[in-house]
């Protein structure tokens, strides 16, 4: 690859909108769950594929993981719970501020339900 292209694949990736927000795996034998956020929903999403396509529970976290091997890896989803609305403007900074607040909320939200 010629340094023009790679320069151009890393100006590209950049302006790339990535998807932020809150989300959790839930084993739906238990309902125990895990409960995140990501600045990259994307990587979390990939990583729930390869858990599922190598059959391999030790790519998801070790809640997860341990649910997999008891009731199956078909047990397990991935929810997308809320996204960080992006705006132009936005630092990184500002996206995990965001981030924090709603996932405080989605805390607390989920800790109401439980009761």
């Amino acid at each position: 690859m010629d340094r023009d292209t790679k320069k151009k694949m890393i100006n590209e990736y950049k302006q790339t909108k990535h998807r932020a927000g809150v989300y959790r795996f839930v084993s739906r034998e238990t309902g125990k769950y895990v409960l995140a956020a990501s600045m990259d929903l994307r990587g979390i999403q990939n990583k729930y594929q390869f858990a599922i396509k190598m059959k391999s529970p030790g790519a998801l976290p070790w809640i997860m993981a341990d649910e997999a091997s008891k009731y199956g890896l078909d047990t397990i989803e991935l929810e997308e719970l809320e996204l960080v609305d992006i705006k132009d403007e936005m630092t990184n900074d500002d996206i995990k501020e965001e981030l924090e607040v709603i996932l405080e909320l989605w805390q607390e939200k989920l800790a109401e339900l439980e009761e």
